[in-house]
């Protein structure tokens, strides 16, 4: 089990602790434990706008992060609800679309848990729904249960499976001025309603309701959580029912913190936490983004993201014909072979149990084990502080025979230094394990700073181009995705 704590001491010994949710206000939170061992997820982005990637009669509206992107097409270039529906839903007939093979791309890349996006702010609905006919069963030539495919599909191979559901925006039945073709507010809240029994009542186990974009009013949040606390008593709540401008005091049914698009926090989180990150600019397809970030980003982005207590949920958007992309499964699969060897160093892990990182990287804990996770090689020998005592091990995760590698000592054993070979084991993440005889305690006297993604960095300018290259800035504007 991984332990989440909410204590600010600094002195700490990490096997004393309880997982604790920061938000949720039950007492009973065992419903997370799968969550925070979990660590990493994949989030699709798919839907009509995958038809029109990016573009409406013949001009490119996807957009880099922190301003809209493929998926709000709709929004972005206005085009009425009617005219959205009747030119892209007669062509979404994705018959490449394989639920087996999705799955089985997410669970070799290491993945945990999956969540799709059911319903987009376009409204049309990936499920079989009697609230609407603008879903894929009565309004397309595919006439598939997308989400029943997925969720049986993920059941089998033991992902854990999840829907993302756009409550509050939803520019084709929701208007507050009462647009024609559009619903009342009461009618569109009977339509929310009416998804959500749906979603919770025809799929099994729905592990995770991923709510987007939440308004301030909190009693109409209350009601859609406390509906999903009735039928899926066990599901993991997104904070994104609720608007950002609610105080998290007042986020009942919220169980963990979704932070701004594609965010690494500046420092680590004392409360459960996931962030979401696309590969490139856009969540949904769009067929001229051509921004990608590297199997190298990826892995240090989740190995920071572990580092600072944070889950990772990375995005894919998948093309009209309902196919992942080929850059999409390339790094899918290097990511998964990284995992393979060194996923100890992520799964059921906790936060670094020092409130910085290091030059060359930054550590997870796991009972009496720090995992270093070493982006930048350091031939001269990788050195850390703010742990008290001497370890009694240490040696390359990736190494089977685990052949110890030689260490010295300051005088009060607080700072440690590993020698290492000139050349990295593997230049995109190389892992040191670093075993302790008794409890982790970190050193109450032990000062330092956050070097890797953090717009607070001193660090030159090499790692703040690296940050910026692979799209993890942190963005001006967030608008939901």
């Amino acid at each position: 089990m991984n332990a989440r704590k909410t204590t600010q001491c600094v002195l700490i010994v990490f096997l004393t602790l309880m997982p604790v949710s920061a938000f949720s206000q039950s007492t009973d939170d065992s419903h997370m434990e799968w969550w925070r061992d979990a660590r990493f997820g994949m989030f699709i982005h798919w839907g009509l706008y995958s038809i029109a990637g990016g573009e409406w009669e013949g001009k490119d509206y996807g957009k880099e992060q922190g301003g809209a992107s493929a998926e709000w097409l709709m929004n972005s270039v206005k085009i009425p609800g009617q005219e959205y529906r009747s030119t892209l839903a007669p062509q979404f007939n994705p018959t490449e679309f394989d639920a087996k093979e999705w799955v089985s791309i997410a669970k070799a890349a290491g993945m945990k848990y999956m969540v799709i996006t059911s319903k987009h702010h376009d409204g049309f609905c990936l499920f079989d729904t009697d609230a609407t006919d603008y879903n894929v069963m009565d309004a397309t030539p595919f006439k598939r249960d997308i989400i029943k495919e997925l969720s049986e599909e993920c059941a089998k191979q033991g992902l854990k499976f999840g829907v993302y559901y756009s409550q509050f925006k939803d520019w084709y039945h929701r208007s507050f001025q009462r647009k024609p073709g559009t619903m009342s507010n009461d009618e569109y809240l009977e339509l929310v309603e009416k998804n959500l029994d749906e979603l919770l009542s025809n799929y099994g186990e729905m592990a995770v309701l991923w709510f987007d974009v939440g308004g301030n009013n909190v009693i109409e949040a209350d009601q859609q959580g406390a509906r999903v606390r009735e039928l899926q008593p066990n599901a993991v709540i997104c904070s994104r029912l609720y608007s950002r401008r609610v105080p998290e005091n007042n986020r009942k049914y919220a169980d963990f913190e979704s932070l701004p698009d594609r965010m690494l926090p500046s420092e680590r989180m004392t409360q459960d936490t996931e962030t979401c990150m696309t590969m490139r600019h856009n969540w949904g397809y769009d067929r001229n983004d051509d921004h990608w970030k590297s199997s190298k980003d990826i892995i240090e982005f989740l190995a920071l993201c572990a580092a600072r207590g944070v889950n990772l949920l990375l995005n894919v958007g998948p093309d009209s014909q309902g196919n992942l992309l080929p850059e999409e499964i390339e790094r899918l699969k290097e990511v998964g072979q990284w995992m393979d060897v060194n996923g100890e160093a992520i799964y059921a892990t906790n936060y670094s149990p020092v409130d910085f990182d290091f030059w060359w990287g930054a550590m997870t804990l796991k009972d009496q084990t720090l995992f270093l996770h070493v982006l930048e090689w350091k031939p001269e020998g990788i050195e850390f502080n703010g742990i008290v005592g001497k370890p009694a091990k240490a040696y390359f995760l990736a190494d089977p025979k685990r052949t110890a590698l030689p260490m010295t000592y300051d005088a009060n054993g607080h700072v440690t230094k590993i020698a290492v070979p000139a050349t990295a084991p593997d230049q995109r993440n190389t892992v040191i394990a670093v075993e302790y005889e008794t409890p982790i305690v970190a050193d109450q006297n032990a000062t330092g700073t956050y070097h890797w993604y953090t717009t607070r960095s001193k660090r030159h300018s090499k790692i703040s181009n690296r940050a910026n290259a692979g799209n993890f800035e942190l963005p001006k504007a967030v608008i939901g995705n």
